[in-house]
């Protein structure tokens, strides 16, 4: 997944649209705050970071991103209005591996950031490395997401005890393994309502939820409004934005 952190609508949509046409995994968000609400289990291959209406190339935002654990080792590019040398020199410094201009040529971004997903450690198109005990956490629940998931069976898929699970996952994500499970498949009902599901019961089914209500209930616990307010919301948006997407040409 690549993370784009933009203050601003116009770079978000354009960039999002860009991506997601050429069938690459997106999430743009105003703020790391937002992000943490609803995204906190999906761990970025790659972050997309708006400086252009900072003075500082970024730095305090690269420190922001620093000080959450689970960014520590994904790369991060700077979108800049127009990337100058110097700007770019700064960016480099402050810890990016890149720097593209925002009215950079679509097909020279999507190449650009292809090569570069292949660099970064968490990117599937990257060679694999030995998974962390909290990369298999996630792995586990990712896997068996549609299989009504509990916490007996993540224990089992990870040769725990529930109370060893229960350790680990006050330890690397400060919650326990029902409140992770229940957040992923959240998260995942919002990826999929962005890819247009509109109807709750599927995709109660489609989160391994085989009891609509309690589908319900959890997303609006963690979402603070149903699904169908939710679809609605981002639906009506959607329609706001321009017919014209950028596809790169195979």
């Amino acid at each position: 997944m690549i993370l784009i952190l933009s203050p601003r609508e116009e770079v978000r949509t354009r960039f999002a649209n860009l991506l997601k046409a050429n069938h690459l995994d997106v999430t743009a968000v105003s703020h790391l705050r937002e992000w943490n609400h609803s995204f906190n289990l999906n761990i970025p291959a790659l972050i997309m970071l708006d400086i252009c209406e900072v003075n500082d190339s970024g730095e305090t935002l690269m420190v922001e991103l620093e000080n959450k654990e689970m960014l520590n080792n994904v790369c991060t590019i700077m979108i800049a209005e127009h990337c100058s040398l110097n700007q770019r020199i700064q960016c480099l410094k402050n810890g990016a591996i890149d720097c593209i201009p925002t009215g950079m040529d679509s097909t020279e971004m999507i190449l650009k950031i292809r090569n570069l997903l292949a660099l970064c450690p968490r990117s599937k198109y990257s060679a694999p490395l030995e998974q962390t005990e909290k990369d298999r956490i996630i792995s586990s629940i990712q896997k068996h997401m549609k299989d009504n998931l509990n916490v007996e069976l993540l224990s089992k898929e990870m040769f725990m005890s529930r109370s060893s699970l229960q350790r680990a996952c006050l330890r690397h994500f400060q919650t326990g393994p029902k409140e992770i499970i229940t957040s992923f498949k959240i998260q995942h009902a919002l990826r999929m309502i962005e890819f247009g599901s509109n109807n709750v019961a599927s995709l109660a089914y489609s989160v391994g939820y085989m009891n609509v209500n309690n589908f319900i209930a959890a997303f609006k616990r963690i979402v603070d409004t149903t699904p169908k307010e939710y679809m609605k919301r981002r639906h009506a948006e959607n329609q706001k934005l321009p017919n014209e997407v950028m596809v790169l040409v195979a």
